[in-house]
């Protein structure tokens, strides 16, 4: 599924150009006797014409613009399952299911429509007099593989001679045009607290696809004319994942003696263990190889090396060797999703004692153990190519955490 902010989307359609221009009695209108039509300053939706560029104040060759796609549709989602159940023991049953998922008309944010075209002839002063597409030249300018000493930003004149629309910036545009898809086997075992003892298991193999990244606040369109480049594992894709949990009641030790009846009886003893898998992390060049306007992070060529690092040292994870800067104007091999973060593990223990007097005063004590083997599971990572730390894991998440309490209830 998905969630879009068109409310948001349209309301920045306010910074559009005529809307930004100031009216004031300085302005050379006053209100009487003079219409929206010979206002100097004003503009309305009856008044816009081609010519708005020309005739808004403050226009100029790189504004920009926001738009709103207007075949703009809500999301959908389509699911369906299959599960089978069956019981292996008193008290302890197995399910399996199939889940499948397929979403329609997901928000996909900030295309710049505007932006230069595929394999389009280079058009404008600033071009070198090769038969090299306009974006090869762009991207050879912004690498500083060419230069011409008269344009100081060369890749820029390039790039606002050749857009779809000259005279204009970006025109940054919303859309609903993401699709996504989602299949999943689940497979769960569970016993009912029986005899002091209950657990459950709980593993799934699943594989998400998308052309459209769940983080498009950050994430943009590779290519604004080929949304295909930008299919692959989804974001949130996690292959495998396990979760299984016990708790187990100690049995009463009133046989012993009432001292060994206080101190022992009434523990419950209560562990998760879990484990998830990798997921997709997006390796960015910080070049414009692509040559487009919209200068994202593009994803660089896989060399055909082992992408992840075996070392003794557990930060190193993958190879630079691995990875490289695409040849001007073209989208790097690297595939969607292809490159994996490191696998989260955990285990975390606690343990519990009542004691109940005159029943109706109950003291508890809790310990906890959160990471109990203070395993290191990373989730930060230089993402940037060629940076000199490129692959480097750079942050994790909680070490081991230990928790006492006490509790009085009555």
């Amino acid at each position: 599924m998905s969630r879009a902010q068109v409310i948001e989307d349209l309301l920045r359609l306010t910074g559009n150009p005529p809307w930004t221009t100031t009216v004031s009695a300085g302005s050379g209108w006053n209100g009487l006797g003079v219409t929206l039509a010979n206002c100097p300053t004003c503009r309305s939706l009856d008044t816009i014409n081609p010519g708005l560029v020309n005739n808004v104040a403050g226009v100029n060759p790189n504004a920009g613009f926001n738009a709103v796609d207007p075949n703009y549709q809500p999301p959908e989602s389509y699911q369906w399952n299959l599960t089978i159940s069956h019981q292996l023991f008193k008290d302890t049953t197995i399910e399996a299911s199939y889940i499948g998922n397929h979403g329609l008309h997901i928000w996909r944010r900030n295309v710049n429509h505007n932006d230069i075209a595929p394999n389009t002839p280079c058009r404008g002063p600033a071009c070198d007099g090769s038969n090299l597409p306009s974006r090869t030249q762009i991207a050879n300018a912004a690498l500083g593989v060419t230069s011409n000493p008269a344009f100081p930003d060369l890749a820029g004149q390039l790039i606002a001679d050749n857009r779809v629309f000259r005279g204009i910036g970006n025109v940054t545009t919303d859309e609903s045009t993401g699709n996504s898809s989602y299949h999943a086997m689940q497979l769960w075992l569970n016993r009912r607290f029986t005899n002091r003892l209950a657990f459950q298991a709980a593993y799934t193999w699943g594989h998400a696809i998308s052309d459209v990244s769940l983080t498009s606040f950050t994430n943009a369109t590779s290519d604004p004319f080929n949304y295909k480049s930008d299919k692959g594992d989804a974001d949130l894709d996690r292959r495998q994942t396990f979760v299984g949990n016990v708790v187990y009641g100690l049995p009463t030790f009133t046989k012993w003696g009432r001292a060994a009846d206080l101190l022992l009886s009434d523990w419950q003893l209560n562990g998760i263990v879990s484990y998830f898998g990798a997921t997709p992390i997006e390796l960015v060049t910080n070049a414009n190889n692509l040559g487009v306007a919209s200068a994202v992070g593009q994803r660089p060529d896989y060399t055909g090396a082992p992408i992840y690092l075996h070392t003794n040292d557990k930060t190193q994870h993958l190879n630079p060797a691995a990875f490289a800067i695409p040849s001007p104007g073209r989208i790097g091999t690297l595939g969607k999703g292809a490159v994996r973060g490191t696998a989260i593990n955990t285990v975390d223990f606690s343990m519990a004692k009542n004691w109940r007097f005159k029943e109706r005063y109950n003291i508890q004590f809790r310990s906890e153990f959160f990471n109990l083997f203070n395993h290191t599971n990373f989730n930060g990572y230089d993402t940037t190519t060629p940076d000199s730390g490129f692959g480097t894991l750079n942050a994790a998440l909680a070490p081991r955490e230990i928790q006492f309490g006490l509790k009085f209830s009555f």
